[in-house]
């Protein structure tokens, strides 16, 4: 009977351990590098969506009224962020997307925020048209883990 209670003790301390070890080495350590991720790709994204007007110069898009990171559904090591703003005209969604992904692309070679390879960093990955607001998702391709989930991506696409 002791050896019993012993034992579950004992997983009970083991458990307890391996949580706060994994809390403080491996969340926090990741929660951090997101959140330095996503001000880089913040400030890339903000830059674009302050140049995408038409040839008239008028704003498509409103300024970014929320950007968040989407670990939560798509898993640790996984850079995609979601923005939101207020449209400001009518084209459709796949329009936008192309617009987008162009002066994103533009902006990000300007200020050298680009892979090894001088691939642009950030793509737009997924654009979609809610009550006059404009959702887009936008990946950082720096790490693995995010290519492969951009991969994927454009394998569904296809």
């Amino acid at each position: 009977m002791q050896f019993g209670i012993e034992l579950v003790i004992g997983i009970g301390v083991a458990c307890l351990i391996y949580n706060v070890l994994h809390h403080f080495l491996v969340t926090v350590p990741n929660q951090r590098h997101q959140l330095a991720v996503q001000r880089g790709v913040n400030r890339e994204v903000a830059r674009a969506v302050a140049h995408l007007q038409t040839a008239q110069g008028t704003p498509l898009v409103g300024k970014i009224n929320q950007a968040r990171i989407l670990d939560a559904v798509w898993g640790r090591g996984i850079m995609v962020f979601e923005y939101r703003c207020q449209l400001e005209s009518q084209l459709s969604t796949t329009e936008m997307q192309s617009q987008l992904n162009q002066v994103l692309e533009q902006q990000v070679r300007a200020d050298h925020f680009v892979t090894e390879t001088g691939a642009p960093r950030l793509v737009v990955t997924d654009a979609w048209i809610q009550q006059q607001q404009l959702y887009f998702d936008v990946a950082d391709v720096a790490n693995r883990a995010t290519q492969e989930y951009v991969t994927d991506l454009e394998r569904l696409d296809d």
